[in-house]
C-alpha cells in the first residue's frame, strides 16, 4: 500500500512534510497493520438467497449450514467449496465458492523518507471470496397429473429508448439497440423446459400452422414487456460472467389483446459465457417460472382459459353482397370461371392464396398468410397485381378479411358448410409452392369432420401444399364449403388436409351475405 503526502501538502500549505510523516508513522506503528490493510480476519461472508424462502443449504458432507437467506462463512482453504440448496417440491441446485489467497507481503513507503520496504502481515495469508452474494433460482417440480395451462408465447415488447445505456461490458458501455436482440425469439428458451413447467407453449412447434390446431378461443397469450434492464459483464477466472437486473411486466391476454392479468416482476440473473440475447432469454425464463409458481395466480389463469362466455367474433357486423355462379355444361368451363375469383397473396416473407366473396373487392384468406402485415400484394388470375388492406383477422381461427379497391371482381359463392357430407367430391384451387407455375387444381373427397379442441374442421384428402393456404375448397357445383388451412404429414400420415368451414369463417369475421339484387 503506497501512501502519498501530496494530498496533505495540497490542503495544508506551509506545514513541514516531515511533521506529517512522523505522525502518520507513529499511527501505523501503534496499530495492527494487518487490521488496517485487510480488515478483520473473519470478514469473509457470502450472502446466499433463493427465490423461495427457507431453502436448506448443505455442505459437501451433507451437513445443514442454514436456510436462505443467510450469510455463509467459507472455510479458509484454496479448494473449491460445493454447497447444495434444497427445498421440497423444487429442483436442488448446486453452488460453488472458491477463496482467493492474497500475498503475505505488501510494499510500503517509509513515509517521511520515501524509502520502499517489504512488510510481512502478522495475520499470515488473507483470503477473499470470488463472489460476495449468490441468488439461487430453484425451479418448481410438477407431476404429470398437475393441470397444465396451454399458452401462446408472443414476442417481447420493449419500453427502452433506442441508444440508451443499459450497462457495461468491462469498462465499455453497452447501448440498447433493438435490432441486435429483437430477432431472438425468447420462446425457444421457454419451450426447452416447458415439459418441466405447468405453463406449456402451444406455439413451440416450428410449424406454427400445425400448432394453431391446439389453440382455442380462450387460449391465453403471454407477452413480456421489458421496462428497463441493467447489464454488467466482466472477465473473471478466464470466463465472462454477466449479470442482469430485469424489470419486466407480463401481460396475460386473450383474443383481441384483452388483458386479463398483469404481473410485474424484478429479476436478478447471473450466468457465465452468455451472449446478451441468451442472458435476456434466461432471465425471462427465470422470471416467468417464478410467476407461474404462484398458485393463486395460476388458478386465475386456468379459470380464464376455461371461460366460454366470450363471443366467437371480436368484430362489428359487416354486410356484403354475394353472387350466384352461372350454370356450366362442362366441368373445365366451370373451373376456368372459378379460377378468376382465386388470387395469389404475396409479400416479402412468402405467398398464399385467397378468393373474392364480394364483387367490390372483399376477399378472404388465412390469418397466417398475412400475419404481421398491414398491406399485401394481390395478384389476380390475369396477372394484374393490386394492393390489399387487411380489414380484420383472427389468429385463433386462422381467418382474415382483406379489401382491394375496385369493383366487378369475380366473387365466389359460399355454401352453408353444414350441407357438406363425407364422401362428397371436392376440389381445391390455389397457388403451388413454385409461384411461377400459376394456379393449380386438385381433386379429392371429404373424409369427414374433425373436432380439435373447440374447433371443427373439414377433413379432406385433396392434395395440398403450402401455397394453397387460404384458397377455396369447392363442391362439384363450384360453391365454396371451406378454406384450406393446413395439412398433416409424418407419423405414417400423408395428405390429410384441414379446411375452415364457411360457417365458421362468416361467424368469426361477423360477415353477413345478402343476395345481389
Amino acid at each position: 500500500m503506497r501512501i502519498s503526502l501530496s494530498f496533505y501538502n495540497k490542503n495544508f500549505k506551509g506545514i513541514p512534510r516531515i511533521f506529517f510523516g512522523i505522525n502518520i508513522l507513529f499511527f501505523i506503528l501503534s496499530t495492527s497493520c494487518a487490521t488496517i490493510l485487510a480488515g478483520k480476519k473473519d470478514d469473509i461472508k457470502v450472502y446466499i438467497t433463493s427465490n423461495v424462502p427457507e431453502a436448506k443449504v448443505y455442505d459437501s458432507e451433507n451437513r445443514l449450514l442454514g436456510t436462505t437467506p443467510f450469510y455463509y462463512l467459507p472455510v479458509k482453504t484454496n479448494e473449491e467449496q460445493k454447497l447444495k440448496v434444497v427445498k421440497e417440491n423444487y429442483e436442488t441446485q448446486e453452488i460453488k465458492i472458491t477463496l482467493k489467497e492474497k500475498l503475505g507481503f505488501v510494499f510500503l513507503d517509509a513515509l517521511f523518507l520515501g524509502i520502499p520496504y517489504i512488510y510481512d502481515k502478522v495475520n499470515g495469508a488473507i483470503y477473499e471470496a470470488d463472489i460476495n452474494s449468490i441468488a439461487v433460482f430453484l425451479p418448481r417440480i410438477y407431476s404429470k397429473t398437475d393441470e397444465k395451462l396451454n399458452v401462446i408465447f408472443e414476442d417481447v415488447e420493449w419500453k427502452i429508448d433506442e441508444g440508451k445505456s443499459i450497462g457495461f461490458d468491462g469498462d465499455k458501455p453497452i447501448f440498447f439497440k433493438k435490432s441486435n436482440i429483437s430477432s431472438f425469439i425468447y420462446k425457444n428458451t421457454l419451450c426447452e423446459t416447458s415439459n418441466k413447467s405447468r405453463i406449456v407453449g402451444v406455439n413451440c412447434d416450428d410449424d406454427e400452422v400445425e400448432s394453431n390446431l391446439l389453440v382455442h378461443a380462450n387460449t391465453i397469450t403471454i407477452k413480456p414487456v421489458i421496462n428497463s434492464m441493467k447489464i454488467k459483464s466482466e472477465y473473471v477466472k478466464r470466463k465472462y460472467v454477466s449479470s442482469i437486473d430485469l424489470n419486466v411486466t407480463w401481460l396475460f391476454n386473450k383474443r383481441g389483446d384483452r388483458t386479463v392479468l398483469e404481473v410485474k416482476d424484478l429479476i436478478a440473473f447471473k450466468g457465465a459465457d452468455l451472449s446478451l440475447k441468451s442472458l435476456i432469454a434466461q432471465a425471462l425464463k427465470a422470471s416467468l417460472t417464478n410467476v407461474a409458481s404462484n398458485d393463486s395466480l395460476f388458478k386465475s389463469l386456468m379459470d380464464e382459459s376455461k371461460n366460454n362466455t366470450d363471443p366467437i367474433s371480436l368484430f362489428k357486423k359487416i354486410e356484403l353482397v354475394t353472387t350466384q355462379i352461372p350454370a356450366f355444361t362442362k366441368n373445365k368451363d366451370l373451373i376456368q370461371y372459378l379460377m378468376k375469383g382465386v388470387v395469389t397473396i404475396k409479400h416479402n416473407d412468402g405467398h398464399g392464396s385467397g378468393f373474392f366473396i364480394d364483387e367490390n373487392g372483399y376477399l378472404i384468406t388465412n390469418y397466417h398468410v398475412i400475419k404481421g402485415k398491414t398491406t399485401v400484394d394481390v395478384q389476380l388470375n390475369e396477372s394484374i397485381t393490386l394492393t390489399a388492406e387487411i380489414i380484420r383477422g383472427d389468429e385463433v381461427y386462422d381467418v382474415a378479411l382483406l379489401k382491394v379497391n375496385g369493383k366487378d371482381f369475380r366473387a365466389l359463392t359460399l355454401l352453408n358448410s353444414d350441407s357438406a357430407l363425407a364422401g362428397e367430391d371436392v376440389f381445391a384451387i390455389g397457388t403451388p409452392a413454385d409461384i411461377s407455375l400459376g394456379q393449380s387444381v386438385t381433386k379429392g373427397i371429404i373424409s369427414g369432420r374433425r373436432k380439435i379442441g373447440e374447433k371443427v374442421f373439414i377433413q379432406t384428402d385433396v392434395a395440398i401444399n403450402s401455397g394453397n393456404s387460404g384458397g377455396p375448397l369447392l363442391n362439384e357445383d363450384g360453391k365454396v364449403i371451406g378454406m384450406v388451412t393446413m395439412k398433416l404429414v409424418g407419423g405414417g400420415v400423408q395428405g390429410i388436409g384441414f379446411c375452415v368451414p364457411t360457417n365458421t369463417i362468416l361467424e368469426v369475421l361477423n360477415i353477413t351475405l345478402k343476395d345481389k339484387p
